[in-house]
C-alpha cells in the first residue's frame, strides 16, 4: 500500500494518507477519510477536503456538519520517509482556508488539526 502526502500552502509536509487513514508526520493518527476526499478527525468532526493537490482546505461559510461516530484507531504504520517540500501554493480563495496553515487568522486557529 502507498503513502499520499499532504501539504499545507507553504508547501510544509503535514500529513500522510494511508488507505482511507491520515497521520501527522510521526504516524500520530489524525482521522479519516469518507467519500473519496471528506477528512474527518479522529473525534468525529468534519475538518475539510483534500483537494487534488494534496491541500486539506475547509469552507468557513459551510454549516456545520453532525459529527460521526468515531473509529477505532488503526495501528500505526511505519513513518514513510518525508518527502522534500514543495514549492508555496497560490492563496486559496474565499471562503477556503487552509487546515494545516500556521498563519491563519481569527476563532478557527483552534480547529486546526495538528
Amino acid at each position: 500500500m502507498s503513502y499520499r502526502y499532504l501539504f499545507n500552502t507553504s508547501g510544509r509536509f503535514v500529513a500522510f494518507v494511508r488507505g482511507d487513514n491520515v497521520f501527522n508526520p510521526q504516524s500520530n493518527w489524525l482521522g479519516w477519510i469518507e467519500n473519496g476526499n471528506e477528512f474527518y478527525d479522529k473525534a468525529g468532526y468534519f475538518k475539510g477536503y483534500i483537494l487534488d493537490d494534496d491541500r486539506v482546505v475547509r469552507n468557513v461559510q459551510e454549516m456545520p456538519r453532525l459529527r460521526r461516530l468515531p473509529r477505532i484507531p488503526p495501528i500505526p504504520p511505519i513513518p514513510p520517509i518525508p518527502p522534500l517540500p514543495r514549492l508555496p501554493q497560490f492563496p486559496l480563495p474565499l471562503p477556503y482556508e487552509d487546515v494545516f496553515d500556521e498563519r491563519k487568522r481569527g476563532p478557527t486557529n483552534r480547529d486546526a488539526v495538528r
